[in-house]
């Protein structure tokens, strides 16, 4: 008797696992159809077209591709909204926008999605998750070789944790990269939801068109209307000297029209920023003074706020702000206005809140980045509460690389996932992770691939995700690099209480995680992973480039001390000066290694490889 029930269970489990089973290539041969509806979408046709594409890579064979009034197939693959039974519970409001599904169905796969790019979104994930595809940046992509193709059962529906996801990095903005890993972008190709990004009162209200004429347009303080432009911080352009008194009834007016021509030129767009200028000279007239005054839910003296090192200013202006914002968001119902919490209107008013229509766009510029914003930024993370209880239309500006210097080391992977967790679970509906707009950087395809990650769910198991492209990116390089990543952020100087700032230089960490037998560590680490790699050039090349941050604070500590054991001469004295010829290998390995993967700059802005190659030669002469 108990043989009959195992053969039964035996049995039983077999044809379950045989129900559960579906067959899209086998032995190099199609074995399903892909399904496109009658009257497909452009983004429908695309995401059928992408499947094809990588089945085929994958296995050699091309799926055809038809329209759903054709005659039914054993098994086919339903992109979109085709007319099928099986999508008829699918609930396309749940979907919203970005959600995906991917689901099983008898013989069947259905891959939908919401109303914008949810069905690219599911294709890129189905070949991620079920077939083994990655895409570890722009130019890397991965695809496993294998003649059938067989799925189990599969009932996978996601939805993004933040409806607008930016990781403002140059891979970003490729067209294939940014579909892959589900992201939104300002600058990016195809459609963008933004008219206006950010710090644009200047564009709106030009003071060289308006400050002769019509000062009382702009700010207030120290006994004057200051109606001026001083030149940008590259010097490349002009911007204003200070910001717009907010209360000046034609201000409204002025602002309003030139905003409406701007829509009028670019209807699609939904996000349009009406923000402050990149300064904190607010206006001070008893107008707006009143209204902050009126609006501000602390003392002045207990929220002084500094950035950039720069002196203390009460960071209580967001009162005359949203009072001005709302109005503009009135005229406008069908657009959101976004508006800055930026430096000086950080801080959530009180007894006013933002109209539905209005977004905020708080920054997180003055925050340490070895620490979680919630545990070493208690004034931050108390602003985001604040404005979380206000309204759920917050978009929260991030910054995760260090500006001033690109390719120093920068010891923040440990605190991407807590700081998005801490964003989600208060309310940031949007996020803008401030990564590196020019080619390089320290980590820059394994610091965009996390954040992609995170930004999507920020539960996923990121140590999982660390190791599967550290492998994938690196191979037999990864382990020794790994290592190399712990000991850094090992020795970040959390507990210390120090500060890592996005406005640092290498030498400001010479004795903590940059010290010398620390170099002497991630060298060894190194030449470690170089060894292990030695017989594949091509990863060999992304194992030196990983490298480089090591190289560059190994230049700027040698620069700084000038002699001893890591000083960039060995002798130097008033008529004589011997360059460490280490440092000058260095020194040239570095700018070598960047030129050749066109790196555009070794810091934001300015100072290109070759310039930065000249600038030391000329230090060493």
């Amino acid at each position: 008797m108990k043989k009959i029930l195992s053969l039964i269970a035996v049995l039983f489990t077999l044809g379950v696992t045989q129900a559960q089973t579906i067959t899209i290539v086998k032995n190099g041969i199609p074995k399903s159809v892909i399904i496109l509806p009658n009257k497909p979408v452009v983004n429908e046709i695309q995401a059928a077209k992408v499947l094809q594409d990588y089945i085929e890579r994958i296995s050699g064979a091309r799926l055809p591709i038809e329209a759903d009034s054709m005659k039914h197939k054993e098994t086919e693959i339903f992109i979109g909204n085709v007319k099928r039974p099986e999508l008829d519970k699918v609930s396309k409001e749940k979907l919203d926008k970005d959600g995906l599904l991917i689901k099983t169905a008898g013989k069947n796969l259905i891959i939908t999605g919401g109303t914008d790019k949810g069905v690219l979104y599911g294709i890129y994930t189905f070949l991620e998750t079920y077939l083994g595809c990655r895409k570890y940046s722009s130019k890397v992509t991965l695809v496993p070789t294998r003649k059938t193709i067989a799925l189990n059962a599969i009932n996978d529906l996601q939805l993004p944790a933040f409806s607008y996801r930016e990781n403002f990095y140059r891979d970003a903005t490729d067209p294939e990269y940014q579909l892959w890993h589900k992201l939104d972008s300002h600058v990016g190709p195809g459609k963008s939801e933004w008219g206006f990004w950010v710090h644009t009162l200047g564009t709106l209200l030009n003071p060289q068109e308006y400050g002769t004429t019509h000062p009382e347009y702009f700010s207030y303080y120290d006994g004057k209307r200051h109606a001026g432009s001083i030149p940008s911080w590259d010097g490349a352009d002009l911007q204003p000297e200070a910001q717009l008194c907010l209360t000046n009834p034609d201000v409204l007016e002025i602002v309003c029209k030139n905003l409406k021509a701007a829509m009028d030129k670019n209807p699609e767009a939904i996000y349009w920023s009406v923000s402050q200028n990149d300064n904190v000279n607010y206006c001070r007239c008893d107008n707006c003074a009143a209204l902050d005054k009126k609006y501000a839910a602390f003392a002045p003296e207990e929220k002084m706020y500094s950035t950039h090192g720069g002196s203390k200013y009460p960071a209580l202006g967001s009162g005359s702000i949203i009072a001005f914002i709302n109005k503009v968001a009135e005229r406008f119902p069908d657009k959101i206005i976004s508006t800055l919490a930026y430096q000086y209107s950080r801080v959530p008013p009180k007894d006013i809140l933002p109209a539905k229509n209005v977004n905020i766009m708080l920054c997180s510029i003055e925050s340490a980045r070895n620490t979680t914003m919630e545990k070493g930024d208690t004034s931050f993370a108390s602003d985001l509460r604040g404005w979380g209880r206000l309204t759920n239309n917050i978009i929260v500006w991030d910054y995760v690389i260090r500006f001033s210097n690109l390719f120093a080391p920068f010891p923040n992977l440990r605190i991407l996932q807590p700081n998005l967790i801490f964003m989600r679970d208060n309310r940031v509906s949007a996020v803008f992770e401030q990564g590196n707009r020019e080619i390089g950087g320290e980590f820059s395809e394994l610091r965009a691939y996390l954040i992609d990650k995170l930004l999507w769910n920020p539960d996923v198991n990121i140590d999982t995700v660390m190791n599967d492209f550290l492998r994938g990116y690196y191979g037999k390089a990864a382990r020794p690099i790994k290592r190399y990543i712990d000991l850094l952020h090992d020795n970040n100087m959390e507990k210390a209480g120090y500060k890592l700032s996005i406005f640092g230089n290498p030498v400001m960490e010479k004795e903590s995680f940059l010290s010398d037998s620390l170099l002497t560590a991630y060298n060894t680490l190194f030449d470690e992973a170089q060894k292990a790699v030695a017989n594949s050039p091509e990863i060999l090349d992304r194992v030196k480039t990983a490298r480089l941050p090591v190289y560059y604070a190994m230049l700027q500590i040698a620069k700084e001390e000038k002699t001893g054991k890591r000083g960039a001469f060995t002798t130097m004295d008033e008529h004589n000066k011997i360059p460490n010829a280490a440092i000058v290998n260095i020194l040239y390995d570095f700018t070598y290694q960047c030129t050749r993967h066109d790196v555009t700059r070794v810091t934001e802005w300015k100072t290109t490889p070759l310039e930065y190659l000249d600038e030391y030669i000329k230090f060493l002469q």
